[in-house]
Formats: structure tokens, sequence, C-alpha cells
């Protein structure tokens, strides 16, 4: 502990030094010039050639400012090194929000081919925590022994020493994992679905088995890499089967049941199904169907369902958008007094029926 903690006085006077406060100072007083300057231009403001024929000019457009910071961090470092002659820290810090940008264009494309919410997901999720912790990690490095911090020791479980390096694979390649699956999970299944022509249900069912096949592989990786005791990880397997045997067994059959309606396609987005309640049965819209639950959507007061997956293999239901037609038969019951002529009661729901914008005119109601 010694040692950890004489190389953190270190990396405090190091950070601390002449040098390394100059260029800090230094690109402060760029951050504020660049502020001042993109309000003086609003170059997001401005009409942009050929914005409206070419969309990608109007995505890129939002970048604007960002493309001026650059510029702006760049001639300040420059500024500073033909003064002072050191400038490695402010070049590098520049260098590094230029790759930050250059992503910022990727994400962008992306936006062009994936699906928005993936996308947008991926990058406030793992992309923009990576650029703080890389970056803060790769200023570190910069003005200290960052590998000597990383390899000290900081905890000892099952006679096993972890360093720092391999708290942090842990905790972050854990959190990656959890958050950054999305997309790379899409873009496989986008080249399985183009190569093997999968339906629908099939599509989705392959996009979840990748997900939990690249989180699971990945998992085990990260344990390997740190050096977790086999003994250990075969005590959690161990555990985690005689969880799955009783305290989790619902869990573990509605994630079976799941993938199974995702593959076989008989429950569907969209599909309307009669789900039977203590009232009677309840006409409800499929909205999503999970690995776990199927979220349903019952229009007479506006509420959504979370119903296990399991329901759908013990409980008989009539789904009302079948594969042939979506031509479904609604029957009201209506009462009338004795007195009242049938044919004249028949003739007055008849036109009432023929009023509703739904009802077709073949066959009659």
């Amino acid at each position: 502990m010694n040692n950890l903690s004489d190389i953190f006085n270190e990396l405090f006077s190091d950070a601390f030094r002449v040098s390394v406060l100059i260029q800090i100072v230094t690109l402060g007083f760029a951050l504020i010039f660049w502020v001042v300057l993109s309000k003086l231009l609003n170059l997001e403001a401005r009409p942009w050639p050929l914005e409206r024929r070419y969309k990608y000019i109007s995505a890129f457009k939002e970048l604007a400012n960002e493309l001026l910071l650059l510029f702006v961090l760049r001639t300040f470092s420059l500024a500073l090194d033909s003064i002072s002659g050191v400038a490695g820290l402010a070049f590098f810090i520049t260098s590094f929000y230029g790759l930050c940008l250059f992503s910022r264009f990727l994400i962008i494309l992306l936006k062009f081919h994936a699906p928005i919410a993936v996308v947008s997901k991926f990058d406030l999720s793992v992309l923009r925590p990576a650029y703080v912790i890389v970056g803060f990690l790769s200023v570190l490095s910069q003005i200290s022994d960052l590998p000597s911090l990383l390899a000290s020791p900081v905890a000892m479980v099952g006679g096993d020493n972890f360093s720092f390096n391999d708290v942090l694979l842990l905790l972050l390649g854990s959190y990656f994992l959890a958050t950054g699956t999305a997309l790379p999970a899409w873009g496989l299944t986008w080249l399985a679905a183009n190569l093997f022509q999968l339906s629908k249900p099939a599509i989705r069912a392959t996009e979840l088995i990748i997900r939990y096949l690249i989180v699971a592989i990945g998992l085990i990786s990260i344990l390997v890499i740190v050096g977790v005791n086999y003994t250990f990880l075969a005590a959690i397997g161990g555990g985690l089967s005689v969880g799955l045997g009783f305290g989790l067994k619902e869990v573990f059959s509605n994630f079976i049941s799941g993938l199974w309606l995702l593959i076989e396609g008989a429950v569907r987005p969209g599909d309307v199904l009669l789900l039977e309640t203590g009232t009677g049965e309840d006409p409800c819209e499929v909205l999503e169907l999970g690995m776990r639950a199927t979220t349903l959507w019952r229009d007479r007061d506006n509420v959504e369902l979370v119903v296990p997956n399991q329901l759908f293999f013990t409980q008989q239901m009539v789904t009302y958008s079948g594969v042939r037609d979506r031509y479904r038969r609604g029957q009201v019951l209506i009462g009338a007094a004795y007195r009242h002529p049938p044919e004249q009661v028949i003739a007055i729901l008849e036109a009432v029926a023929a009023t509703v914008p739904r009802i077709l005119e073949t066959p009659p109601p």
C-alpha cells in the first residue's frame, strides 16, 4: 500500500507541474475564444450550399461548431508550441478530440442505415462514456506513470491479487457488454437475414440470441484475462445452476418461452389477442415481445399489460390478426321490448351499423 500511496503522490505532483498548468490554461483560453467565436459566426443557423439537396450536408451541419473548436484548439496548441516549445499535452488533447469528432461523423452516417434508436443508445450508453474514460486515462498517461498505477494490487479474492487494471476491466467490461451489444448484434443479424432470408420473427430471435452470446463470451473472456481461479468459476456456475433450478425457475422458464415464441412467430407485435381476465375476455394488441414477458396494450382503458411468456403456452388464446387476412366478425347483443316489430329493429340496427366507417359492405352487417 505504501507503493500505491507513492504512485498517487507522484501523480498529483506531476499534474501540478508548471508546464502542465500552462498547457491547461492555454486550452482554457481556447475554449473561451471558441464560445465567443461560435456565437458570432452562428454556423449551425446559417444556410449551407446544397443542404436542401443532399441530406448528408444537412446532417453534418450540426457538427459545425465542433469542427470550429477543433480548429481553435489546434491553432492555440501551435501558438503555444512556437512560443514555449512545450505543447505535448495540448497536441494530445487536440488529437483525441479530433478522433472523437471523427466518431461523431460515423454515428451520423450510421443513423442513415441502422435503426436510429439502436444507434442513439449505442452513442449515449457506450461511445460517450468511452470518450470520458479513455480520455481521462490517456491524459493521465501523458503526465504520469499510468502503467505502474494500473498494475498496483488493490484487492485479494480467493488467494488471487487484483490490480487496478483488473478491477477496471471487470467493471467497465461488464458495463459495456451489458449496454453495447445492441448495435453489433443488429449488424450481425442484418448480415444473417440477407444471407439466409430470415423471417421477421426469426430476425428478432436471432438478434437476441446473438446479444446473449456476445455477453456470455465477453464475460468469460474478461474473467479469463483477469485470471479468476477456475475453481471459483465452477463454484459460481454450480450456484447459478441451483438458483435456476429453484429460485429462478420461473424466470428461466419465461426466458425459454420467449425465445420459442420469437422463433416460432405464433405471437407477433401488432397482433390483436383475446386475453382472458376475471371479467371476461379483453382484446389486447401486442406491443413488444420480450425475453421474459410480453407487453400488451388494452384499448378500452388505454393501459399496458405485462404478461409472462409462459401464459401463451398454458392458456388458449384467440388471435384477431392471423396470417391469412385481417377481416374479423364482431357481434353486439341488443335487447328490445317485445312490442317492437323485429323487422323494424333489425332495419334500424343495420342502418346504424352501415354508418360505421370500418364496417364492410360485403358481407353486409
